[in-house]
């Protein structure tokens, strides 16, 4: 009777240890469900992160930008550091970069973009841009300014960028090592007259304290991103003239170098059509 008790009690307990070992596999089994789980979820929720990321910081630049027929990418050397020497290797730097930076794109940044490249090619024929080796004048405006001190590495606090509104919608652009500088403008009748006027009168109204009406500005968006659209699909040197100076002095002040900032004057004027609909017909 005693052995057959022992077997029970053996029975017995190798029963709760085979329990207890199969607990232990579930509660393994399950924690590795719930771990599969949770980085199955991060990755889907970075995967849908990242993609909407990448819709938020593709907004500004629109579909027929990517697609432009003349946008090469543009090459220039820097220093490695704060005191460090003239790069290596150039590095590439695009239109979109540059639209970052400003904050958007477009007519004057894109008209700055092509006229700026078509001078600097003159410049730096061998096609890399020293951007240590560059001044520049620009007219004082957002879009020209900015252009100006972020592809040619001109900047105002050095004197290298100087600002004068004579120039008009174009640069004067000199490389400093060798004295040679070009003047380069648009072509007459590119910028489309009845766009320039609509700014204009935009413009001047809100000089005065006038509302303008939202289907102006977005007449004004649409045409202005039609002409940049023809301009970025057209051979560089249809659109610009660059002209040799001989025996150029650079100036040495800005003869204007404060303006109230002119792209900001319609921030808060009120939208139509919500901003992604406005995206889709961009």
């Amino acid at each position: 009777m005693n052995a057959r008790m022992n077997t029970g009690s053996n029975n017995f307990g190798s029963s709760l240890e085979y329990r207890a070992k199969q607990g232990q596999t579930h509660r393994h089994f399950a924690t590795q469900l719930a771990i599969i789980c949770i980085v199955t979820a991060l990755g889907a929720a970075q995967t849908s992160f990242a993609a909407t990321q990448d819709q938020v910081k593709d907004d500004f630049y629109p579909t027929w930008a990517t697609q432009a027929h003349y946008l090469p990418p543009f090459a220039v050397l820097d220093t490695d550091s704060a005191l460090g020497r003239r790069n290596l290797h150039p590095k590439l730097i695009t239109l979109k970069d540059m639209a970052r930076m400003h904050g958007h794109l477009c007519d004057g940044l894109v008209t700055a973009w092509v006229e700026l490249n078509v001078a600097l090619r003159a410049l730096f024929p061998e096609g890399v841009v020293d951007r240590t080796d560059v001044q520049a004048v620009s007219k004082n405006g957002p879009c020209w300014s900015d252009a100006g001190a972020w592809m040619t590495g001109a900047r105002i606090n050095q004197g290298t960028l100087v600002l004068d509104n004579s120039v008009g919608d174009g640069f004067i652009v000199q490389r400093i090592s060798t004295g040679k500088a070009v003047q380069v403008s648009l072509r007459p009748g590119v910028y489309p007259a009845q766009l320039a006027a609509l700014e204009q009168s935009i413009r001047a109204r809100r000089a005065r304290g006038e509302t303008v009406e939202p289907a102006e500005i977005d007449r004004f968006e649409r045409d202005a991103n039609e002409y940049s659209r023809t301009l970025l699909n057209t051979p560089p040197d249809q659109v610009a003239t660059v002209e040799r100076l001989t025996n150029y002095h650079f100036p040495d002040h800005s003869q204007n170098p404060l303006a109230p900032r002119s792209d900001t004057i319609n921030r808060d004027a009120p939208r139509i059509m919500p901003q992604s609909a406005v995206n889709q017909q961009r």
